[in-house]
């Protein structure tokens, strides 16, 4: 087969909906209950051209896109278009935003984003998965094997994909083998390196792993006929028989499957003398391999119960039923004839927070996806073990970790060997020389948005400030905040001297240094954007011009 046609079949990236086009925007989720007294959930998120909606169900997704047309479309009208479902009345809203947690939980259950693979080394002669179990030499030939498909990593502290074993008390073993291919974490659980009891032929321990690893590699160093019914597991559907001849320095590769998986790719090779090519070949076809397993009868019907469990969880925990004592308020509304806009057009204030409360939550689960390495879409490797061997597929590395911040972290930016830090503590100063922390302004003011301009030495503040959590913007001189923090009251005056006043109620701010070092900031407050330049005062000082209303704010 070509390089081209080893690719991974049905990659989250199209198949996870809920984390590529809802989670962390605006969107509306239903429940509902057909005919048949199952429950459902409808998840609708609108955008220029499309309608995307999600129907949660016993029997798995369902996923379509409708063209936006003039007539806006109701939750039952697009229940509808999914052909197989009878509603008996219209959907409810729920708004609570926690229900983006659950959902993106059950759309994990689809399979797998990371894959773990059981690594046997199979000696001549070996026809029972004891014999094998117990092997515990590395040979030289399946080091070098084991060395070609992954990197070998310490467990204690290992920091990303575990695949089970225990990375803080060596339980599971010392060292184990891991990599990343097709953006995937693999972990290998390798028998002969997971703990080995001398007291049991068995080899539980062991098996706990290996057997419950739905895809498996046994080893060879000699051609030897090879049996996979010699092992007695109803987890593992899939197992790799990789071979390798010394004298042409090649690989064999053979797939052994169980008769219920239905057939994935890539086709493979009999013989395998690119050795980088093999790696690649084998890689995807157990990922492809593990994938198809999980449309077989036996997982079909485990994935059906797991989801309609967790679909009446949601209702449970977010639905009071009539016969229950009737509805939550706080967490369901009222029956809607209609589908929110991308951007919401909600007249009351509270609605409005609430939705943008809605937005946020799911814009930190987004975030918290990515950073870990569990996103769908993520292509990168957090491992610092592997940052040498997958640099080319990024442009970012982490530099430093600077100190444990207790509260939460909003927004910051790099000055000169500060970084300037907003938080719920406030506006913070971090040397990243000695990682001193520095508060400045207490939690009275709330930074969002922080905007570092080192050519005219100031930083752009977008700040929270007051029980009503009103936003505004602030300039600070950078050189005045490397000064220790002063008293509450001077705080509170020095903040007045520099908040910008025609922008009190403002939700976003950007800023834009031209090439003639002319800066602008573009404010957004409601339904408007306000422009500012940056200019200079003979004997007054520096200051924002607002373009529109020529109105001035001078700082001293």
């Amino acid at each position: 087969s070509t390089h081209s046609a080893i690719h991974l079949e049905n990659p989250e990236s199209h198949l996870r909906w809920y984390f590529k086009y809802f989670l962390g925007t605006a969107h509306q989720n239903y429940y509902g209950k057909t005919v048949e007294k199952n429950m459902f959930i409808l998840s609708v998120v609108k955008s220029e051209e499309y309608y995307r909606a999600i129907l949660w169900a016993k029997t798995g997704l369902q996923r379509i896109h409708l063209p936006v047309s003039h007539k806006t479309r109701s939750p039952h009208s697009i229940c509808q278009e999914f052909g197989d479902i009878n509603v008996v009345r219209a959907p409810r809203e729920i708004k609570e935003a926690d229900i983006q947690k659950d959902l993106l939980y059950i759309e994990e259950q689809e399979g797998a984003i990371n894959f773990k693979f059981g690594v046997l080394y199979r000696r001549k002669g070996q026809h029972t998965d004891n014999e094998i179990l117990c092997n515990n030499d590395i040979t030289p030939t399946f080091e070098d094997f084991l060395n070609l498909i992954g990197e070998k990593i310490a467990l204690k502290g290992f920091n990303d994909y575990r695949g089970g074993l225990d990375v803080k008390g060596d339980t599971t073993g010392t060292h184990s083998y891991t990599t990343v291919m097709e953006g995937k974490h693999i972990m290998f659980h390798v028998a002969n390196m997971l703990p080995f009891s001398k007291d049991n032929p068995q080899q539980v321990e062991r098996k706990r792993h290996i057997g419950n690893d739905i895809v498996n590699i046994v080893f060879q160093e000699e051609d030897d006929e090879f049996d996979p019914t010699c092992f007695h597991s109803h987890m593992s559907h899939i197992y790799a028989s990789v071979t390798y001849k010394k004298e042409e320095d090649a690989y064999l590769l053979r797939f052994f499957n169980e008769e219920s998986v239905p057939p994935y790719g890539p086709e493979i090779a009999a013989e395998y003398t690119d050795h980088d090519h093999f790696r690649r070949v084998l890689l995807v076809k157990l990922m492809n391999g593990e994938k198809a397993v999980y449309e077989t009868p036996q997982f079909v019907a485990r994935r059906e119960r797991t989801v309609d469990q967790l679909i009446r969880e949601i209702h449970k925990r977010y639905v009071r039923c009539e016969e229950h004592g009737g509805e939550d308020h706080h967490l369901l509304a009222g029956l809607t004839d209609r589908i929110i806009e991308t951007t919401p057009r909600i007249g009351r204030k509270k609605r409005f927070k609430k939705a943008a409360r809605f937005t946020e939550k799911g814009q930190d689960l987004k975030f918290q996806k990515i950073i870990s390495g569990h996103a769908p879409t993520s292509k990168n490797c957090t491992s610092l073990s592997l940052q040498r061997k997958l640099a080319h597929f990024s442009n970012w590395r982490c530099d430093r970790v600077l100190g444990d911040v207790q509260q939460k972290v909003h927004c910051a930016d790099f000055w000169d060997t500060y970084v300037v830090m907003g938080s719920d503590s406030g506006l913070s100063l971090i040397n990243t020389r000695t990682a001193d922390l520095t508060e400045i302004y207490d939690s009275m003011f709330v930074p969002k948005q922080i905007i570092v301009v080192e050519e005219k030495s100031i930083a752009i503040v977008r700040a929270e400030k007051g029980k009503n959590k009103t936003g505004c913007i602030y300039t600070f001189d950078l050189s005045a905040l490397t000064m220790k923090a002063q008293c509450t009251k001077n705080m509170r005056k020095k903040t007045k001297q520099e908040k910008i006043q025609p922008t009190k109620g403002c939700t976003l701010v950007c800023s834009y240094l031209t090439i003639a070092s002319k800066l602008y900031m573009s404010v957004v407050k409601h339904k408007m954007i306000q422009l500012y330049e940056w200019i200079r005062i003979p004997g007054q000082g520096q200051g924002w011009f607002q373009c529109k209303n020529v109105s001035l704010c001078i700082i001293t």
